[in-house]
């Protein structure tokens, strides 16, 4: 493992990390699917990650690759993963982004691949590897009143907390494990 992160896998999924030399192939092939939109699909957000309160409003490859040359240039602050099927066919977006002992995890998954729990099985894969590598705390942001962001957080052992970021978005974290 790197500084890009681990690969991540799954019954279903595998998660490969995003580096600064497979950002623009990755924009590329998932530019369409994971537009950076003004009004986020439903998934959980981080900031400006993917799809959170700073998303730009563009479905071009060119804003894409430079949101994830971005990231990967970061080293271990910003983590992401392209996530593919059993078919090697990219589904979404993963990431975390670390600070300290905490981790921020993000998901957004295409629409056509929506509702299959793609993004519950890849953030529990996730969550997993960060507490597994001593990240105390584990969040994620979820925007207020989209009840499938909100399912997908309690489904994957997310709770609510009191702290409302940006207008409309709020933290949720996994209780610490023992």
């Amino acid at each position: 493992m790197g500084d890009d992160g681990p690969t991540l896998t799954t019954t279903r999924l595998q998660a490969l990390p995003v580096t600064l030399w497979n950002a623009a192939y990755v924009a590329e092939e998932l530019a369409q699917k994971v537009a950076l939109a003004p009004r986020p699909a439903p998934g959980l957000g981080v900031g400006g990650l993917f799809a959170g309160p700073d998303a730009r409003g563009t479905a071009e490859p060119a804003a894409l690759r430079h949101e994830l040359r971005h990231r990967a240039g970061a080293g271990r602050a910003m983590l992401t993963w392209v996530v593919r099927d059993h078919d090697a066919a990219a589904v979404g977006l993963l990431g975390a982004d670390t600070r300290a002992r905490r981790a921020a995890v993000a998901v957004v998954i295409g629409p056509a691949e929506r509702r299959r729990g793609y993004a519950a099985e890849i953030i529990r894969a996730l969550a997993s590897w960060l507490e597994a590598n001593r990240f105390a705390l584990v969040e994620t942001r979820v925007r207020a009143g989209s009840p499938a962001a909100e399912r997908l957080a309690a489904t994957t052992s997310f709770v609510p907390t009191r702290v409302v970021i940006t207008v409309g978005w709020r933290v949720w974290c996994r209780p610490p494990t023992r």
